[in-house]
């Protein structure tokens, strides 16, 4: 239904659209352009030179590269002044020292037993 709406809408708006003025005779002669006399154009002395030079290009570059790094290790300070005691201490230590310890055998007890079923499931194939 929608689209039948839509169809109708668009071939109303489409009739009633006028044609263009230009377009009422299509074969008819063409208007006679206005010859107009472009002038010439005078070249401008410039006393200065606005090309970039290569040097001040590398110079631009390095102060971004420096900029950018002095930005990024002020960053990195903030934080990790802001780190809790704890965690920073949490760095210094092994995954396998941490909280995390008694998940090692789950996995473990997990890893075999998904081996099991799946050597069962080989077991069971139809030949």
């Amino acid at each position: 239904m929608t689209r039948r709406i839509a169809l109708l809408t668009t071939v109303l708006a489409l009739a009633l659209v006028s044609p263009a003025a230009a377009q009422q005779s299509p074969f008819g002669p063409l208007p006679q352009a206005a010859p107009t006399e472009t002038p010439t154009p005078t070249p401008v002395s410039s006393s200065g030179d606005s090309n970039t030079g290569r040097v001040t290009l590398f110079i631009i570059g390095a102060a971004l590269v420096i900029g950018f790094g002095i930005i990024g290790w002020f960053i990195l300070r903030d934080a990790r002044r802001s780190l809790p005691e704890d965690e920073v201490a949490a760095l210094g230590r092994l995954r396998e020292q941490g909280p995390h310890a008694h998940k090692r055998q789950a996995k473990a007890k997990a890893r075999a037993k998904g081996r099991s079923q799946r050597n069962a499931r080989k077991a069971n194939r139809p030949r």
